[in-house]
């Protein structure tokens, strides 16, 4: 029930409004009174109130100051003026001040209803609206944490933002870190769990050590965290400060975390029961490193002393061997490697090619050890062949344009560039193949698409349907329809109905209600305003014409 409150200084308005309402059918309306401006908003504050009639002209506080008070105070309240002063000036301040509606006291009584029903269905319309946006706000906060999970993810292993691109990707996602400041990387893992552990048990444990972490690292920086690998956690710490007071507030918050780590050690021990180990990298790095960064950390924890429970580990020896050129213990040559493959299989070729070329320079460089290089050779030959195991359109193209003994088996008679080039042209096939198919595809889709049309005209050929029988998500396989053909799904339909009953008007006995039929209509009234609407002409009139015509033709 809706809420009403009448404001006048004439009681006699305001009794007779009342006894308007209050004998008025049909209207769900608790309707209240007060005889100015003041006591006006002594009910308001006292009762919520949904719409409110009010004269302009008032001793005391005036209606359009009313109306003011109301707006800051209760910005859903509507506001309708009843006043004898027919004067543009007042109806301007009216509306521009957002009443909802200004209505002369000579008006009559039905207009006075209407109004107020036009301000109930604008509050239904309203509340509708926020009651579904609290829905997808609802939504887009349970959502959030996967996907602000999924896009750090991305960064991590190698996904590359412009500063302004991040920036408004951390923004939209509510992630608390900026876009122009360098990140510290901290990597925490869960040494070993119970047996007995369930996965909820390892799940509310790992959100244990998260928010300990968070605790211990929120006085002197902000702080982004996520799981991953089960069992580890990384943190993306960066400083407050910013300016000529950046590197000192690094210096102090990198002393802090370094300080802490075993504290922290020993609270998860005591609270949690778990031993938790850390890779700390010795220096914040830009947000376009992180990605190397991250893998650089990740192989600290099955080198050398990372691979021991409880242990406190940075990245400084790693950072002093790339900075001196030593890639015997390379990092992330297995995790390049695995992106390739990657990058191979979901058809990225811009990225494989960076991919390939920094990790093929091992063939071409005098530096490079024989077991290196053949290592990566090992590796390369078994990307390929497990590609062409999955992909005999692949393998077939492969045979048909190279001479495949080399990814078997590499003779002395083969040099480096020859086998780097060898790989090159493998992956030339692959993504040529892969782009030919692709059309393919496409096309055989449309085809797919307009054949169960035509096969099911006098059945269901809803969006939702069709996306159904081609395995695609509605919204997505509507856009994708419109950008293969031009047109829109709805609007093929429509014109293939069109000419079916066009051919059918023409060519055969069929009556109206048996086209409609056919073509999956209800009624035959429904068809007939969809033809008319199409051809500007019913469907009768169509067939007599035509029809008309071709006698003339034959006489």
């Amino acid at each position: 029930m809706r809420r009403l409150l009448i404001v006048d200084d004439l009681p006699i308005i305001v009794d007779g409004l009342l006894e308007l309402f209050q004998t008025t059918e049909h209207m769900e309306l608790e309707v209240l009174k007060a005889y100015s401006g003041e006591e006006a908003l002594d009910r308001m504050r006292k009762h919520q109130v949904d719409i409110v009639i009010s004269d302009i002209k008032m001793p005391g506080l005036e209606g359009i100051e009313l109306l003011q008070i109301i707006q800051n105070e209760w910005p859903t309240c509507k506001v309708i003026f009843l006043t004898g002063y027919n004067d543009f000036h007042y109806i301007r301040s009216a509306m521009a001040y957002g009443g909802f509606d200004y209505i002369l006291k000579v008006e009559s009584d039905d207009k006075i209803i209407r109004s107020v029903k036009r301000a109930m269905a604008k509050l239904d319309e309203e509340g509708d609206q926020l009651k579904m946006l609290d829905r997808v706000n609802e939504r887009m906060r349970k959502a959030l944490p996967l996907l602000q999970k999924e896009y750090v993810w991305d960064l991590l292993q190698g996904k590359q933002e412009s500063i302004d691109g991040l920036a408004h990707q951390l923004n939209e996602l509510a992630i608390p870190l900026q876009a122009d400041r360098q990140i510290l990387l901290l990597l925490g893992r869960v040494d070993t769990w119970k047996e007995s552990f369930t996965p909820l048990d390892k799940t509310l444990l790992l959100y244990g050590v998260q928010n300990i972490v968070e605790e211990y690292a929120g006085l002197n920086m902000q702080c982004y965290s996520c799981v991953y690998d089960s069992s580890r956690i990384i943190w993306l710490l960066q400083t407050h400060e910013t300016g000529i007071n950046e590197a000192a507030a690094w210096k102090t918050g990198y002393s802090h975390i370094s300080a802490m780590l075993e504290n922290i050690q020993q609270t998860c021990q005591r609270l949690l029961r778990v031993s938790v180990s850390f890779a700390l990298s010795s220096e914040p790095t830009d947000w376009d490193m992180i990605s190397q960064r991250f893998h650089m950390l990740k192989y600290c924890f099955v080198y050398g002393l990372g691979l021991s429970p409880a242990v406190i580990v940075t990245d400084s020896d790693l950072v002093k061997l790339q900075e001196n050129g030593e890639e015997t213990n390379d990092y992330c040559h297995h995790t390049r490697l695995q992106l390739l493959q990657q990058c191979l299989e979901n058809n990225h070729r811009e990225e494989f090619n960076k991919l390939y070329l920094h990790l093929t320079a091992v063939w071409t460089g005098e530096s490079h050890a024989y077991g290196r290089k053949m290592e990566l050779y090992h590796s390369m030959a078994s990307i390929f062949l497990s590609c062409m195991d999955q992909n005999e359109p692949f393998r077939q193209a492969v045979c048909e344009r190279l001479d495949i003994a080399l990814l078997y088996h590499k003779d002395g008679e083969a040099s480096w560039p020859d086998v780097k080039q060898f790989f090159w042209n493998m992956a030339d096939c692959y993504f040529t193949r892969q782009a030919a198919l692709g059309g393919q595809v496409t096309t055989n889709l449309v085809k797919k698409v307009h054949r169960f049309i035509e096969e099911h005209l006098a059945q269901d050929i809803s969006l939702v349907t069709i996306a159904d029988h081609v395995g695609l998500n509605p919204s997505y396989f509507s856009r994708l329809y419109k950008q293969l053909t031009g047109t829109g799904l709805s609007d093929y339909i429509n014109e293939y109905r069109n000419l079916k009953a066009k051919e059918w008007l023409l060519n055969t006995p069929m009556k109206v209600n048996e086209i409609a039929a056919a073509l999956g209509y209800n009624s035959a009234l429904a068809f007939i305003r969809f033809f008319k609407k199409q051809n500007q002409e019913t469907p009768q009139e169509y067939r007599l014409q035509r029809q008309a015509g071709q006698v003339k033709k034959s006489i």
